[in-house]
């Protein structure tokens, strides 16, 4: 993010050899052609110079806090659609949540028949369509009762 001319001057300047280093003249010389709006004052120059910079920095750390900001609520809502609200909302303010036990638990597992040959026909958008229209369809029924879902796992390897 710097003049090549500056890249360039700052190599010779770092030379080894003293006598292939540039003079002063020529050093004063080439930053005033790399930085015409730099002034005399090296010191002002330089406050202008840090200040452009922390304003950029000020402007990087606002973007990268809108990406926090957008991924923690990705993230709270991802934990919401997995866990009972009341643990999530435990969870999200650092609280622990107790252990509970459950008289009854129904395990429901699922095997789409004719899945091989469904994927074999049908492009790998259209598999991910329908097994996204069905489970969100298990999801709506779930919602009609006093129960919720913790977790379920569809594993699918298309060749694209």
């Amino acid at each position: 993010m710097c003049n090549e001319g500056l890249v360039d001057l700052l190599k010779a300047c770092w030379s080894e050899n003293p006598d292939c280093r540039p003079p002063f003249g020529s050093i004063r010389r080439q930053l005033k052609e790399t930085s015409p709006e730099s002034n005399a004052n090296i010191l002002d120059n330089m406050v202008n110079k840090l200040e452009s910079y922390a304003n950029h920095l000020e402007e990087v750390v606002e973007e990268r806090t809108k990406q926090l900001t957008a991924e923690k609520t990705r993230s709270d809502k991802l934990l919401s659609s997995m866990l009972p609200r009341y643990i999530a909302d435990h969870l999200m303010a650092g609280k622990s949540v107790e252990p509970q036990g459950y008289d009854m638990v129904t395990i429901f597992f699922s095997d789409i028949v004719g899945f091989t040959t469904m994927c074999s026909i049908s492009s790998a958008l259209e598999v991910v369509t329908v097994l996204n229209d069905l489970y969100s369809l298990f999801d709506e029924i779930i919602k009609l009762y006093d129960v919720y879902k913790v977790h379920y796992t569809c594993t699918i390897i298309l060749k694209c």
